[in-house]
């Protein structure tokens, strides 16, 4: 957090009393760090709560399918003899 600037003050509001804040607004913002202050707001695919789009319904189906189609090939590898060792362990994919 930069440090405060003390010739200017927070420019918030207090929604109780309707008064300004009387804290120093933090360096290069207009707000004090009890208000928001930020100085470097990631935007686009840097912010951490940007939508890629990559967890959505239809892909997270697509993705289980794909999954249970390679369980299944693998069964019949194992069943045949083609592959050894283990089975691939963890959570079956739903099927739809």
């Amino acid at each position: 957090m930069p440090l405060p600037n003390l010739n200017a003050q927070c420019m918030a509001n207090n929604r109780k009393t309707g008064k300004r804040c009387k804290n120093p607004a933090a360096y290069g913002c207009k707000t004090c760090r009890y208000h928001g202050a930020r100085r470097n707001i990631l935007k686009g695919t840097a912010h951490p709560n940007y939508k890629h789009g990559n967890r959505t319904k239809e892909s997270m189906a697509t993705y289980s399918n794909k999954v249970a189609e390679l369980d299944h090939l693998e069964a019949i590898a194992h069943s045949v003899g083609i592959m050894e060792g283990p089975i691939r362990a963890g959570r079956k994919p739903k099927i739809k």
